[in-house]
């Protein structure tokens, strides 16, 4: 199993498409840049308005949907091209493969995403500077939200990971993930209370923030969302094991 998934680490670091979407995820430091410089100015020139906080929430949408594409891409490619059935000779138990690539992008957008959160919050602070808008890395509920974003990075790759097995197509994975993103948010809009708080809660940057406790984040608590995350992954990888293990490559 180990020297699967280092074969795997091999396959994901030497795709052109990894470096792509690793680097796509700077744009979450310029988009906080932007939000934080133009509420900074509203509040030199208005007073107090919106605060900055950790930066976090104005690329939150945008890096799920970059690692979900990072999951994608890590088996679609293998798909397109039939270097699958290769794969799949040299492997007797088609579930290890697998298994072997979400630990791989698991891993991977773990470490990223925490590096992207890491990289959001000094962003967003260093443009509020000493205005009385930002929030400090002393104050566990900021700490543990920036903390908890590797997290969710590694549920969206394994999320498109499964699609992407499933689907065993690029553009409808890609497709899908987006859609199933983007799903909660849009059901909400058409449920009654309480419903709709539950709806909007599910997705995985509200997740991410319940996770970490954040006030008003959301309609569940740390240890329920804990078990919505897990459920994310357990869904997503059986779904991709049925689908590998029992469908010709």
């Amino acid at each position: 199993m180990i020297n699967v998934v280092a074969s795997e680490w091999l396959k994901l670091r030497s795709l052109r498409s990894t470096s792509y979407v690793l680097a796509s995820t700077l744009s979450a430091l310029a988009l906080t840049g932007f939000a934080a410089f133009s509420i900074s100015r509203y509040f030199d020139t208005n007073g107090p308005g919106e605060p900055v906080g950790t930066g976090l929430s104005f690329s939150a949408d945008i890096t799920p949907v970059l690692f979900g594409m990072l999951g994608v891409l890590a088996i679609s490619g293998e798909y397109s091209t039939g270097m699958i059935r290769l794969t799949l000779t040299t492997i007797r138990r088609r579930w290890h493969l697998l298994l072997a690539k979400a630990v791989v992008v698991a891993a991977v957008a773990a470490i990223a995403g925490q590096a992207v959160a890491f990289g959001t919050y000094f962003t967003a602070q260093a443009v509020v500077g000493g205005r009385p808008i930002g929030a400090s890395l002393s104050e566990r509920a900021a700490l543990t939200e920036v903390l908890a974003t590797g997290a969710g990075s590694a549920v969206a790759a394994i999320a498109g990971l499964g699609l992407a097995t499933i689907l065993r197509s690029t553009p409808g994975a890609l497709i899908a993930l987006v859609a199933l993103l983007l799903a909660p948010t849009l059901i909400e809009r058409f449920l009654p209370a309480p419903w709709n708080d539950w709806a909007g809660s599910l997705t995985i940057p509200a997740l991410t923030r319940q996770l970490a406790g954040v006030p008003d984040s959301g309609a569940f608590g740390p240890s329920l969302t804990t078990i919505i995350l897990t459920g994310y992954v357990m869904i997503s990888l059986l779904a991709a094991a049925q689908a590998i293990t029992r469908r010709d490559a």
